[in-house]
């Protein structure tokens, strides 16, 4: 009788364990691997330690302390490769002041909420003249540099399908903005794409002779996290995207990304209203 009471005590015990063993595994947060460029100081950078910063990754970690069921990993990685990465499953998530095309609308899945806004400024040599916004180099020789890939290459590709007759000189970077600013200054280009913080502060830190202004034709842009749609993620990126623009929505509310914003970029560009406000006409 008293090894029947210890064996059922036993399997008691065993079945209370592995009870609680299943529960902490189910109460693991689920990695989620967000990559970003790494090189377009302010928005996303990589510190000396190899670790991403900028204005992307502190929203991102922003985000990641308002949900308990995920847990964010940043790794940086090129932006000409950026998208094809996110095709073979390294990772599931981009957040890279990515904005929204046609192109990408197909293949990825958007959040509906915006992490940012932002304004296009044309960058040139201090010195030049006229250049004030696309229609203002459009069917002349002057070198227009963008990204592949990138939002300044949809806006160009846009300008020259709808200008058929004031065409666009298009060349193209790699992503790197700070190399892209140089070909300015050197003149390997006249001009090219960026957003103000962007612009600015490379110009600093890299003491270029190169001026900027905002577009005259250009109009607030809103920005946003960008999800896997493959096989492997689909379905768990819908509900990833669900609560991260719950998440986002909070964050406007309560103050934390104008704050960021202040922090990282030295304006709050949290909302439409906000970029508005600060930009007026100015750089």
């Amino acid at each position: 009788m008293k090894k029947n009471i210890l064996n059922k005590s036993f399997a008691l015990i065993l079945t209370l364990i592995l009870a609680l063993a299943f529960t902490a595994a189910l109460a693991e947060p689920t990695k989620v691997i967000i990559a970003t460029e790494g090189a377009y100081a302010p928005y996303n950078y990589v510190n000396e330690d190899g670790s991403p910063d900028g204005y992307d990754i502190a929203v991102a970690k922003a985000v990641d302390d308002l949900l308990e069921d995920y847990e964010f990993e940043y790794i940086p990685v090129e932006w000409s490769s950026i998208f094809a990465g996110l095709e073979a499953d390294r990772y599931q998530v981009i957040v890279s002041q990515a904005a929204k095309t046609p192109e990408r609308e197909e293949k990825y899945l958007f959040g509906d909420v915006a992490y940012s806004w932002t304004a296009g400024a044309i960058a040139f040599q201090k010195g030049a003249e006229g250049i004030t916004g696309l229609g203002s180099i459009a069917g002349t020789d002057l070198k227009l540099s963008v990204a592949v890939g990138s939002s300044n290459e949809n806006i160009a590709l846009t300008w020259n399908a709808e200008h058929p007759d004031a065409q666009l000189n298009i060349v193209y970077n790699d992503g790197d903005i700070s190399k892209a600013l140089l070909d300015v200054q050197e003149g390997r280009v006249d001009a090219t794409l960026a957003e103000p913080p962007v612009a600015a502060n490379v110009i600093s830190v890299q003491g270029l002779n190169v001026d900027y202004v905002l577009r005259e034709e250009a109009t607030p842009v809103p920005t946003f996290w960008l999800y896997s749609q493959t096989d492997a993620y689909a379905e768990a990126n819908q509900a990833l995207a669900a609560a991260v623009d719950e998440a986002l929505n909070t964050l406007i509310d309560n103050g934390t990304l104008a704050a960021i914003g202040e922090e990282y970029l030295g304006g709050d560009y949290s909302t439409e209203e906000a970029l508005k406000a600060r930009l007026g006409g100015g750089n």
